[in-house]
């Protein structure tokens, strides 16, 4: 049975990029600007995930868990709505791993006294080294990650990057949006 679509071996991401971006350039044109587009935005995508595997693979926790424990350790105690505001994720996401931190004894609650219906997290000792170890080790990962660039071409990413998040279309994603639970 035909479905009518030339079927075709892709050997690798870039044979997959070049086709994604042929594909693209054959559907709404062949401009520079929308060319770049697929690339670019193939490839951040692809080394955010592969990052984010290499660093999931190794921390025994999720990653929801651990931006918890990392808006923790960088912050110290705060309540969970700070906390999803800080991690940009949905208070429903920081409680479910809140819940998990704590029964791991990584994350400690107290009610809090600025408002009693809520409550003040912490990581308890144990949390705050397994977090800073998980971190230490990430910084690791992201280091050997980086390691084909150069200096100067490591600032220029950096400022590339700033620029794209200070962007119109960033912006909304401010401070306390959520953006991935």
């Amino acid at each position: 049975m035909s479905t009518g679509v030339e079927r075709i071996t892709v050997n690798g991401f870039s044979d997959f990029v070049a086709l994604a971006e042929e594909r693209a350039r054959t559907a709404f044109g062949g401009s520079a600007e929308r060319q770049h587009a697929v690339t670019i935005g193939l490839f951040m995508r692809r080394v955010n995930t592969l990052m984010g595997v290499d660093a999931e693979r190794e921390m025994g926790l999720t990653w929801t868990a651990f931006r918890v424990g990392f808006a923790l350790w960088v912050a110290g105690p705060q309540e969970p709505h700070r906390v999803a505001m800080m991690a940009s994720m949905s208070r429903a996401a920081v409680s479910a791993a809140r819940k998990a931190l704590e029964a791991l004894g990584y994350v400690a609650t107290v009610s809090s006294e600025a408002d009693l219906r809520s409550v003040v997290m912490s990581l308890t000792p144990e949390g705050a080294s397994h977090i800073e170890g998980v971190y230490r080790r990430h910084l690791e990962l992201t280091e050997e990650w980086l390691s084909p660039l150069s200096d100067p071409e490591k600032l220029i990413l950096m400022g590339l990057l700033g620029k794209i998040m200070s962007s119109p279309r960033a912006s909304e994603y401010g401070p306390g949006r959520v953006v991935n639970t």
